[in-house]
């Protein structure tokens, strides 16, 4: 059985890698995420969202903080494409039954990324 701390790396390496099925796999039904731009009460809706994200980014792992369940990761969002960013995160996880419950991302909005300018 892997350990909250494993889960929430593959759930970041499947996210890097644009693997949504992977990220779906790592998830519960009833996954809820929260975040300065969005909000999500179930897996469906945040896959669907995700699905359709156009970044091209990466996580440069800060630091980690893991016990039995909870996990949170303060990390830097590189974005490379289609616009270029490096916004501090801080994202904490919930992990149940050997998949993310939860997930609450923390960061200042205000150096996200306009995508007004950038065409599709």
């Amino acid at each position: 059985m892997s350990t909250a701390l494993e889960i929430v790396k593959s759930y970041h390496q499947a996210f890097e890698s644009k693997n949504i099925e992977k990220v779906k796999n790592l998830i519960h039904d009833d996954f809820s995420f929260n975040g300065p731009c969005m909000q999500f009460d179930n897996a469906e809706s945040f896959l669907e969202k995700m699905t359709e994200c156009g970044f091209k980014a990466q996580h440069k792992v800060v630091k980690t903080i893991a016990t039995d369940d909870q996990v949170v990761v303060i990390f830097d969002w590189i974005c490379e494409e289609p616009v270029q960013a490096n916004i501090r995160m801080c994202e904490c996880f919930q992990v149940r039954d050997g998949k993310i419950q939860s997930a609450e991302l923390f960061f200042d909005s205000a150096k996200f990324p306009s995508m007004e300018h950038v065409s599709n």
